[in-house]
């Protein structure tokens, strides 16, 4: 019976196969589609002279209704035709975010700095949001967190104005960046942002990579440069331990990734070119790693020796 049984096995799962070819196939034709039509649209507007800004947004609602469109009739819940769906959603999100520009430029809203930014950003957040609701799957949580950020981040630092530290500082923005951050691995941790792992993920790059805010537009000075490492290492241990505790990798990997470019970085500012702390960091980071392998091999559960295999029962002896 068991010949008998994988050979079932084997032909249920040939005539899998094919569907899953087919689907396949479907999914590039689609892809190859939407880059046609796309490639296609924007040649026979480059081709126009000197279309209106009425023109545009025409073009780009039309555009981006296919696009939201075709994913609504995409009502199949196999995942290849659920993937093909969040691309074509995530492609959309663009266009909204391309017809909020063109409406306001067309309406002539008169508005400038933060207010400017502030509704656009919010227009084009709420269309992420929508579309996340409508499917929750790693691109549109994607555009939902980018989207979020950037009401966030004109919120707090709009374009083309000094922020409350002097011009081109960041440092309010790092902090709630940071905040950001972390705030969003609590939603994946809690289940609330799905998907959860891919929120975790997020969560911990603008953890690690806020406190790098604190050096862009101007040159930044050597105690700078240090409490950007040391923030940096400080979150990457933050988030070692939580993804320890949540027993996710993705977040485990990016945090060591974390720690060894802080704590590299931390160390070259330091020393220098001194000869005797450098040979006095190499003497540390092999004891370092010395204590870690013992502290490992001290940890290990003795292995405990094998028990004998019973003895064979000797054969009864026949009745006299």
């Amino acid at each position: 019976m068991e010949p008998i049984a994988s050979r079932s096995q084997w032909i249920s799962r040939s005539t899998e196969r094919p569907a899953s070819v087919r689907s396949i196939v479907v999914e590039v034709a689609a892809y190859a589609g939407v880059a046609m039509g796309l490639v296609g649209t924007f040649v026979l507007v480059a081709m126009t002279a000197q279309p209106s800004d009425a023109t545009l947004l025409l073009v780009t609602i039309a555009v981006t209704a296919v696009l939201f469109a075709a994913g609504i009739a995409i009502k199949d819940a196999a995942s290849t035709n659920q993937r093909l769906r969040s691309v074509l959603w995530f492609a959309a999100l663009f266009g909204w975010a391309a017809v909020v520009e063109g409406i306001l430029v067309v309406a002539e809203v008169d508005l400038d700095g933060r207010p400017r930014q502030l509704l656009s950003t919010v227009l084009i957040a709420a269309g992420a949001v929508g579309l996340w609701i409508g499917l929750r799957r790693s691109l549109q949580l994607l555009g939902m967190f980018v989207s979020l950020f950037a009401v966030l981040s004109a919120a707090v630092v709009p374009m083309g104005e000094p922020g409350p530290f002097g011009e081109s500082d960041f440092v309010l923005l790092s902090l709630v960046s940071w905040l950001f951050g972390a705030a969003w691995m609590a939603l994946g941790a809690r289940g609330v942002a799905q998907p959860a792992r891919t929120s975790l993920v997020l969560g911990t790059i603008a953890v690690l990579v806020s406190p790098s805010l604190l050096t862009v537009g101007r040159q930044a000075s050597e105690p700078t440069l240090t409490v950007v490492e040391v923030w940096v290492l400080a979150g990457s241990v933050a988030c070692l331990v939580v993804g320890a505790w949540l027993e996710e990798r993705a977040v485990q990997g990016l945090a060591i990734v974390g720690v060894l470019v802080a704590v590299a970085a931390l160390t070259g500012d330091l020393l220098g070119s001194s000869q005797g702390p450098a040979i006095a960091t190499v003497v540390i980071g092999i004891g370092l790693l010395g204590g870690a392998v013992l502290a490992i091999r001290a940890s290990r559960s003795p292995i405990e020796p094998e028990s004998p295999p019973p003895a064979p029962s000797l054969p009864q002896p026949p009745p006299s």
